[in-house]
Formats: structure tokens, sequence, C-alpha cells
């Protein structure tokens, strides 16, 4: 009975943690997470804002929020220091001070910002595609 409970419970935690947002991951020595799909998500999402220093937001004009658009943080001198496939339209990073180039292509049109990471605060970025992406 216990191992069944054990099965159970790691099949709730292994489905929730899949819904709406990814666990926190790294690239580089970048701590991120993504996701946002639902109102819960998004929600839970702010909640963990406190942690994080740069705030990625991916939508069309239209206001829909997208998902699935790549992203790519290079520091200076092309130094590529996270990779990532968003799982919903928000992206939370933990960057070093400094200043970035962020990429954001979705449906093969790409979109450039820099951004500048201060030692404390939150910086947020928002991409904006002129169509809902498929």
């Amino acid at each position: 009975m216990l191992k069944r409970v054990a099965t159970v419970l790691c099949g709730v935690v292994l489905v929730g943690g899949s819904v709406g947002m990814i666990p926190r991951a790294r690239a580089a020595d970048v701590p991120y997470v993504s996701g946002g799909v639902g109102a819960d998500s998004r929600e839970e999402l702010q909640a963990k804002e406190s942690e994080y220093n740069l705030k990625i937001v991916v939508a069309a004009i239209s206001g829909d929020y997208l998902a699935d658009v790549k992203i790519v943080i290079e520091a200076a001198r092309n130094e590529r220091v996270l990779d990532a496939t968003m799982e919903g339209p928000i992206l939370l990073a933990k960057l070093a001070p400094g200043t970035y180039t962020v990429r954001a292509t979705s449906d093969a049109q790409t979109q450039t910002k820099a951004v500048t990471i201060s030692p404390q605060g939150m910086r947020q970025v928002d991409f904006r595609w002129p169509r809902a992406v498929k």
C-alpha cells in the first residue's frame, strides 16, 4: 500500500510540474525557469520573481501569449550564457550584472534587444510579434 501511495504521489508531482512551468534549470551556470501557461502557473512564476533579475515575456501584438519561443542570451564578446526554448510566455533568469543581447525567435522571425542587468532589481524585456504564431 505504501509503495502504491508513493507511486501515485510521484506521478502527481511529475504531472504537476509539467502542466504550466518547467522546474528550475541551468544553462552555462545561469539559473532559469520558464512557463506561465494558465493563471496558476503565472501566479507561481510571479511568486518566484524575487529570485531572478531578468523577466522575458513573449506574445503576439494581439495580446495572445506565446510558447515554444527560442531564447538566446549572449554576454560581451558573443559569449552565449543561455540557450533555451520557452515552455510558456514567461522566462525568468538570474544573470550576473552586465549588458546582454537577448534574441527571441518564433516562427523563423527573430527579434533582438539589449538589456543591462544591475546588481539589484528586476529588468523586463517584452517581445511582440505582429501576428499570432502557430
